[in-house]
């Protein structure tokens, strides 16, 4: 059905999750129109529930979360190159680390390269959007429509609107407003597009952004922001048919294949959807000839049922290694399809691969090297240019991921027609409880060079910092550079491993004073600096990127008195790596040992992780325990909390409750309240400098309506707004300490902010 239609709708908005995926759902699946979604961000500074992943590790995951929910709900999806760097309170705080003419020409170039008719934002301009981001993608919209107005060569939405909505007691529906119903059922989906949008939107895994999966009919509402305003249909004024490029009998004889069309027999419409593919080759616009070739193509190789894949025996591969691919090809035509060319990626060719009807072809590629970059998401290929992503290749602006180096080339003839897919190589794996699993062949460096840890604690004497090298081919006589800058401040040499194993190294620097050193495996002339990671989980593909081999040093005075810690693992941190790596033992508890009061005092403090009250559902039946663990003259530091979905409100000795207000500007001033508290005072002293050198944010979700039998050593707040108290809550009950911290330790610590660590030490060893 989208090959009937010639228009487009592009939905545009800040970050993954942001898009109403019941729209999409319906326009992209009902109404089988091509949608997009451009994410301004890949959502790089939000939380993580299902893994300690910040930064740009998060972002690669959330991207493949989009890609997970548009496969669902069947719009595609884009990107700018803009790094989300956390919650901010209004666009000027946004712009002030965006470039807003750079995105604006990001936004620009999508447009021309997408064309939508129609453009969508989910946010409005103003206050109303809840979010400085949210509305900053509004502007950029705005200001790119503008943009492609006033270029008398520039492709020219018809119209931009914004999609209003109804959060909680927030809403942006006025009177007045164009409105247009969706959710329809669907009976070849068996469900609604409102109930499709809930399982597209669960997708995004690492948000706990599960959605219920809405059935029936409901109202959407727009606002026209410019360009004509819809009265009757999003699509007012827009000629959507094949009339638009002169060729209204391209429509007729598609509306004639889908009346004849069969599902139980699709190859019967192959001669037909040929002859009709012939028809659109002639059509003279360039832009819908190339987009509707596409898309008829994909229609003839499902109506001859293909499946093909092209395996090799290894998951991974150093550029240059030789590999034997397997290609499998199956059609379901009603009769034998012949593969006139398979092309692999070093120019060999296969040809004339009969392939009869539902059996499977194998073709044995010779053995031969593969050369290509390094796998890499493109936008990590660069460092950052403040809040920007720097792109190697302009080319892949808005694209959601790197495109595959390796590919494989069917080649299959019609006739006079040739219709052309590929397949990238991939290693095939039987999983005994997936089945069958198929990733991409990944690219990987020689060896990877890889740091036990980011940060480092320099206390007394020499820094010893352990380096695993992993080789994935040999690696003879090499050896490890340690830089500071250009200072070289380590060397080891005669470094051997054999392929595909590791060794470690321990390297002591010389350094002073707290620096970021680099770690460069030298091999025969050239140098590796690279750490290769990549992220798994059950509802993503293997993901793999490089970060430089580095660790920061910190070198300042940390105290800490608790030698023993439990924690109570929440949504995932690396504070519990920072702590044992200045000597204390840190246990991961489970609920049975929260229960035994005894056990507990045997530790010096718990530590409850960041959103263990979300992501912990038997934390009401523990906070009893925990707080008799406290009453009995325990330390109980509880990590901040999300006011979504919380297994219990009541979490701490004596009332207050979790907010929404936050700091976000990492360089706010902090006020100390009580200079001689106990959680300044030691075992290290707190002052004014500990606040230096913060990351994205102070802090986020602050206590609110607190008991005065609570203390609050600080203050803070953002520019323009009253100073808040709540971002750190003291209190004595019985014979222990009781600690709420909504500061962002969870961010400082791997960044090696030392303030945010001497903090941490504080709380940890209040009492002792």
């Amino acid at each position: 059905m989208q090959l009937k239609s010639l228009t487009s709708v592009l939905y545009v908005a800040a970050h993954p999750d942001d898009e109403n995926t019941r729209l999409l759902s319906w326009l992209a699946t009902g109404r089988h129109i091509r949608t997009g979604y451009l994410s301004i961000t890949r959502g790089d500074g939000g939380q993580n529930i299902i893994g300690s992943e910040q930064g740009a590790p998060l972002g690669l995951i959330r991207t493949h979360e989009l890609l997970a929910a548009r496969r669902m709900d069947g719009a595609e999806q884009y990107f700018a190159r803009a790094i989300d760097f956390g919650y901010s309170k209004n666009p000027e705080e946004t712009f002030r680390q965006w470039d807003i003419d750079v995105l604006t020409n990001d936004v620009v170039r999508i447009y021309q390269s997408f064309r939508p008719d129609v453009v969508i934002c989910r946010f409005p301009k103003d206050s109303m959007a809840g979010h400085g981001q949210h509305s900053a993608s509004a502007i950029l919209a705005e200001r790119a429509f503008a943009a492609c107005m006033a270029d008398p060569k520039a492709w020219k939405p018809k119209r931009l609107l914004f999609n209003a909505f109804r959060f909680g007691n927030r809403s942006t529906i006025s009177e007045g407003m164009f409105r247009t119903e969706v959710g329809h059922y669907d009976p070849l989906l068996g469900m609604g597009y409102g109930e499709l949008a809930g399982i597209s939107r669960s997708l995004h895994k690492s948000q706990g952004a599960g959605t219920p999966q809405t059935p029936g009919v409901q109202p959407e509402f727009f606002a026209t922001m410019a360009g004509e305003a819809p009265s009757k249909s999003l699509f007012d004024g827009i000629d959507t048919t094949w009339g638009r490029v002169g060729h209204p009998e391209i429509g007729v004889e598609i509306d004639r294949i889908i009346n004849g069309f069969s599902m139980l027999y699709p190859e019967r419409s192959l001669d037909a959807l040929l002859a009709l593919r012939r028809r659109i080759s002639a059509v003279a616009d360039e832009f819908w000839r190339r987009r509707k070739l596409e898309e008829i193509n994909e229609i003839i190789l499902s109506c001859i049922g293909l499946t093909a894949d092209a395996s090799v025996s290894t998951p991974t591969i150093v550029s240059g290694d030789s590999v034997a691919p397997l290609v499998r090809i199956t059609t379901r035509a009603g009769r034998s399809i012949t593969c006139a060319e398979v092309v692999f990626p070093w120019g060999a060719v296969r040809r004339d691969i009969v392939c009869p009807h539902d059996s499977l072809r194998t073709v044995e590629g010779a053995k031969a090297p593969c050369i290509g970059p390094v796998t890499q998401p493109y936008w990590l290929a660069r460092s950052p240019k403040g809040a920007l992503f720097e792109l190697t290749d302009e080319a892949l602006l808005g694209q959601s991921i790197t495109p595959p180096d390796l590919n494989v080339q069917l080649r299959f003839f019609f006739g006079s027609d040739t219709i052309t897919t590929s397949v990238p190589l991939s290693f095939k794996k039987l999983d005994p409880l997936k089945g069958d699993v198929i990733e991409q062949l990944r690219i990987v460096p020689p060896a990877s060079i890889e740091p036990m840890s980011r940060v480092v604690v320099r206390q007394a004497g020499a820094v010893r910092i352990p380096i695993r090298v992993r080789a994935y081919t040999a690696v003879n006589n090499a050896e490890l550079l340690c830089m500071d800058g250009s200072l070289l401040v380590a060397r080891i040499g005669n470094i051997s491993v054999r392929a595909k194993t590791d060794t470690l190294i321990t390297v002591e620097p010389a350094v002073r004073q707290t620096a970021t050193v680099t770690f460069v495996l030298r091999v025969d002339g050239k140098d590796y600096s690279s750490s290769v990671r990549t992220i798994t989980y059950d509802h993503l593909p293997t993901l793999q990127y490089t970060e430089p081999a580095t660790v920061r040093v910190v070198v300042a005075p940390i105290e800490i008195r608790a030698k023993r810690i439990a924690y109570v693992a929440g949504a995932g941190e690396l504070t519990p790596d920072f702590l044992r790596s200045i000597g204390v033992t840190v246990d991961e508890i489970d609920d049975e040992t929260i229960l035994k009061t005894d056990e507990l005092l045997k530790y010096d403090a718990v530590l409850v992780g960041i959103r263990a009250v979300n992501t912990r559902k038997s934390m009401q039946f523990l906070m009893p325990a925990l707080m008799s663990y406290v009453e009995q003259g325990g330390t109980l530091v509880m990590s901040y909390m999300t006011t979504q979905d919380m297994a219990i409100k009541s979490i701490g000795p004596f009332p207050f409750s979790v907010g929404r207000s936050r700091v976000t500007e990492e360089d706010a001033a902090v006020k100390i309240q009580l200079s001689d508290h106990p959680l300044l005072m030691w075992p290290n002293r707190i002052d004014a400098a500990d606040f230096n050198g913060w990351v994205q944010e102070r802090g986020l979700y602050f206590a609110e309506n607190i008991d005065s039998r609570y203390e609050t050593p600080l203050s803070m707040h953002d520019t323009n707004e009253g100073p808040n108290s709540g971002a750190l809550v003291y209190a004595r009950h019985g014979k222990g300490h009781y600690v709420y911290c909504a500061l962002s330790l969870f961010r400082q610590v791997p960044a090696g902010v030392p303030g945010g660590m001497r903090l941490l030490a504080n709380m940890l060893s209040v009492g002792k």
